[in-house]
C-alpha cells in the first residue's frame, strides 16, 4: 500500500482548518483537492443555515456522495485530499472501509473554534452550530487509523507535522505520488 496514491481525510468540526490544510496539503502532494462541503445537499445547507444540527438522515447522501469520490480517487490512482466532518466513527468507516484511506484528525480545543468561527464570514455553518457538532463527535479509538495533528499551529506548519509523522507510515512519500505508481 504504502507505494499507491492515498487518498487523505482531513477531518475536524467547523472551524478546524480543514479546507485551509487540506488546500495546502494539497498544493504540497501535487494532488486533487476535494472540498467535502460542496457535497452537501442543498435542502442540507439550508438546514443548517437555519441553525439545525444534520442528523444521520441528512448525512446519508453526503457520504455516500463522499465515499463514491474516494472510490473515483483509488480506481483512478490519484492522489487526493478531501474535507469532510467524519463525526462519527461510523462515518469513519464508511470512508476508511477501501484501503489506501489516511484519516487526519486537526485538534483543535472549544474556546480556538469558537474564536474561529465568530471571524468567519460567508459560511453558511454559524457558530452556534458547534455546540451540535461537539455534541456529535465521537472519540477516535485506538483501532482507528487516525494521524492526530495540532490544529492550533499555523497552517504550514501543521502540513509539516503532518507530512512528518505520515511518512513514519509510508516512507514512500518521499516521492511525488506519480513515482510511487511506478515502484
Amino acid at each position: 500500500m504504502s507505494n499507491c496514491p492515498l487518498v487523505w481525510i482531513i477531518m475536524g468540526v467547523s472551524g478546524s482548518g480543514k479546507t485551509v490544510v487540506g488546500r495546502l496539503l494539497s498544493e504540497r502532494l501535487e494532488s486533487d483537492f476535494l472540498e467535502g462541503d460542496r457535497r452537501h445537499s442543498r435542502s442540507n445547507i439550508i438546514k443548517m443555515q437555519s441553525q439545525m444540527p444534520l442528523d444521520d438522515g441528512d448525512r446519508h447522501q453526503w457520504l455516500l456522495e463522499l465515499e463514491a469520490d474516494i472510490q473515483r480517487a483509488v480506481t483512478k490512482n490519484r492522489e487526493t485530499v478531501l474535507t469532510c466532518s467524519a463525526l462519527k466513527a461510523s462515518y469513519r468507516q464508511q470512508l476508511t472501509a477501501l484501503e489506501r484511506v489516511q484519516l487526519v484528525w486537526l485538534n483543535v480545543p472549544r474556546p480556538d473554534l469558537q474564536c474561529r468561527l465568530l471571524r468567519r464570514a460567508n459560511h453558511y455553518m454559524n457558530p452556534d452550530m458547534l455546540n451540535s457538532q461537539l455534541a456529535t463527535f465521537e472519540p477516535i479509538g485506538p483501532e482507528e487509523n487516525v494521524i492526530t495533528i495540532d490544529g492550533r499551529l499555523l497552517p504550514a506548519k501543521i502540513v509539516d507535522e503532518l507530512l512528518n509523522q505520515a511518512t513514519w507510515l509510508y516512507p514512500d512519500l518521499e516521492k511525488s505520488w506519480w513515482q510511487r505508481l511506478t515502484t
